[in-house]
């Protein structure tokens, strides 16, 4: 998808923490931006922590040039009230755009929770979609759709 990036960064306290519906900070270097961004998904065992970001600026532009082994001088978290995680039968969890990256670990875990869930992704046209395959993998079902109507599913 143009201008989206996945960014997986080594960070294993935030990773042994992190829960559904939280974010990070982070801080290129020590003159850069604070910028917040979801966590979409994090890896306990490996110690790392993948964040997702639309390329719209200075900052986000840099992030997006960062490679192996570069450096990040502050990725603070997680932060914020997690989601909270029930078991409620069946729900609906809805995404617009690169948005699922926020609503795919919330639906996994009411998933593993033992919840039916129905996922709704949407997005301007078919080249917008993001993560379709990722949100199907942790849904009961997935229903698509975009504004031009040029996929659904």
């Amino acid at each position: 998808m143009p201008g989206i990036h996945l960014l997986k960064i080594a960070a294993p306290n935030v990773a042994k923490k992190a829960r559904p519906g939280q974010f990070v900070v982070i801080r290129i270097d020590e003159r850069g931006e604070r910028i917040p961004l979801t966590i979409a998904d994090w890896d306990e065992k490996e110690g790392s922590v993948t964040v997702v970001f639309m390329e719209v600026g200075t900052t986000t532009h840099r992030l997006a040039t960062l490679g192996t082994g570069d450096y990040i001088a502050d990725f603070v978290g997680p932060l914020g009230v997690p989601t909270h995680i029930g078991k409620f039968g069946t729900v609906v969890c809805v995404a617009g755009g690169f948005a699922v990256a926020v609503i795919k670990p919330i639906a996994q875990a009411l998933k593993e929770r033992g919840n039916k869930v129905i996922s709704i992704l949407g997005a301007r046209t078919k080249d917008l979609l993001f993560w379709e395959d990722e949100l199907r993998q942790v849904s009961d079902e997935l229903i698509v759709t975009t504004d031009d109507g040029s996929y659904a599913r």
